[in-house]
């Protein structure tokens, strides 16, 4: 587990006019902060700390962009994370997730190999949309939320909600 004094990441990020740069991804400056905190909670789990460190890493430059709609995605032709880091998800069980998960679940579709990653999204899952999409939410997102108290999915739906931190649910 990291420390207060340790950097979220292993590489000091660097800042340029409007970004502040993680590694290969570009935080918008407005929104290191809610990165941060996102960052340092998801970190606790294993899983969640090696795909940051990859996505930090990559070879790929990656940016986030914040949205303020509640639908997290992963664009793997622009190399875009869309967040919204104030977006809770409901699931069909009841359960909640907190927007910081989502994060992760998106870290997790940049991180994969592509050509594998759409492979896996071109068949189709009845309770997932796609097998791309078990893949995560089975793997990285169900240890996560076992990890961080969170409740787990069982499929590839749910509602999202207003939330006032990107760690709350």
């Amino acid at each position: 587990m990291r420390t207060s004094e340790a950097p979220l990441f292993s590489t000091r990020p660097q800042t340029d006019d409007s970004f502040v740069h993680y590694g290969s991804l570009n935080v918008p400056k407005s929104a290191t902060g809610v990165f941060d905190l996102a960052v340092k909670y998801l970190q606790r789990d294993s899983i969640e700390r090696t795909l940051i460190d990859k996505l930090e890493n990559s070879a790929t430059s990656h940016q986030l962009v914040i949205i303020h709609d509640g639908n997290d995605s992963y664009n793997p032709n622009t190399h875009r994370i869309s967040w919204d880091p104030y977006s809770a998800l409901r699931t069909t069980c009841g359960g909640s997730q907190s927007p910081a998960l989502g994060l992760g679940h998106e870290i997790d579709h940049a991180t994969f190999d592509p050509i594998a990653g759409a492979r896996l999204a071109s068949h189709y899952d009845a309770n997932y949309d796609n097998l791309e999409e078990k893949r995560v939410i089975t793997g990285s997102e169900t240890h996560a939320a076992h990890t961080l108290g969170e409740d787990v999915r069982h499929d590839h739906r749910g509602s999202v909600y207003a939330v006032a931190s990107p760690i709350a649910r």
